[in-house]
């Protein structure tokens, strides 16, 4: 049962460890309580995909592969661009509220890093879409894990007629498991301290969002709605295997496949290289805080010139 307990892992990891570094993104960012509504997110797609899951394994209506992958891939591309978008605007934010804060402290209005309210300001009315994006992260993996624990649930049957817990047993091992593992990412993070925690983190999403697209074009060529599926870039099964230990934790951590497609890896390297660059970079949007700090200078320099020449 390996393979069962591997499955839940993997696919426990692919859908919440992206929420808890989301959750300390956001804490290191000074939104502690921005999690409730990301919590509720990730919530509400366990129970609504789970819902559905049962609709279809017991019901009369089945969901086709392609269009078991058509909704992964589309749902992943959602997912990618609202964690994207959360994360450089706090971001933005972060370094406008730090320009502020830094020329508040140059002018004698406020201490050095003084809170300037830019978690606040980056979400403004954000909850829900906090909730959405949290929602898209953990319903991307959705359908197929669904089906796979109520088909272990249909395994179930009484004692004497061939039925097992077992697989059953397994697979929500494999989920707790990953519940527990991100949890753990999500305290070791906070305890390192709250210097460069937004960086580490924000940096990390950035990684797991990378493959989280790339994975939703897979997953679209998979549903043969984009073509390619064919030319593999590269092929490292035999190294990491997907269904072993280390393909489910690469896979699990950063949507790692061993056979990627071309415009998979295209699309991964197009994303990744620019996204993390801007992301990295000190340089925020508009005048810097020395510009804007020496600008106050020359103003107060001058006012003072001029009520010395008027007296």
């Amino acid at each position: 049962m390996l393979g069962t307990y591997l499955f839940g892992l993997r696919e426990g990891l692919e859908a919440g460890l992206i929420v808890f570094v989301l959750v300390a993104y956001l804490a290191g960012s000074g939104r502690r309580n921005a999690a409730g509504p990301v919590l509720a997110g990730a919530g509400a797609a366990a129970g609504v995909f789970l819902a559905l899951g049962a609709a279809l394994e017991f019901g009369t209506r089945e969901l086709t592969p392609e269009a078991r992958e058509l909704i992964a891939g589309s749902l992943s591309i959602a997912a990618a661009a609202l964690v994207t978008w959360t994360v450089f605007r706090i971001r933005r934010a972060a370094l406008r509220g730090t320009e502020d804060g830094e020329l508040g402290a140059g002018a004698g209005d406020a201490a050095p890093g003084a809170d300037t309210g830019a978690g606040d300001a980056a979400l403004g009315a954000g909850a829900g879409v906090l909730a959405v994006t949290a929602f898209l992260a953990v319903g991307r993996e959705g359908p197929e894990t669904a089906l796979f624990v109520w088909s272990s649930v249909r395994a179930v049957s009484p004692s004497g007629a061939g039925g097992s817990f077992e697989p059953l047993t397994w697979v929500l091992l494999g989920l707790l498991t990953a519940a527990l593992l991100g949890g753990l990412v999500h305290r070791v993070a906070v305890r390192t301290g709250p210097a460069g925690l937004p960086t580490r983190t924000g940096g990390a999403l950035v990684v797991m969002t990378a493959g989280v697209l790339a994975s939703g074009v897979r997953d679209l060529q998979d549903a043969r709605l984009l073509g390619g599926l064919a030319d593999t870039a590269f092929d490292v099964s035999s190294a990491v295997p997907p269904d072993g230990w280390s393909g489910t934790f690469l896979g699990g951590a950063f949507v790692f496949q061993p056979d990627p497609t071309v415009l998979q890896v295209t699309v991964w390297a197009l994303y990744l290289v620019p996204a993390l660059a801007l992301f990295l970079s000190p340089i925020g949007s508009g005048p810097s805080a020395r510009v804007k700090k020496q600008k106050a200078t020359d103003e107060q320099a001058e006012g003072g010139a001029s009520a010395g020449t008027t007296a």
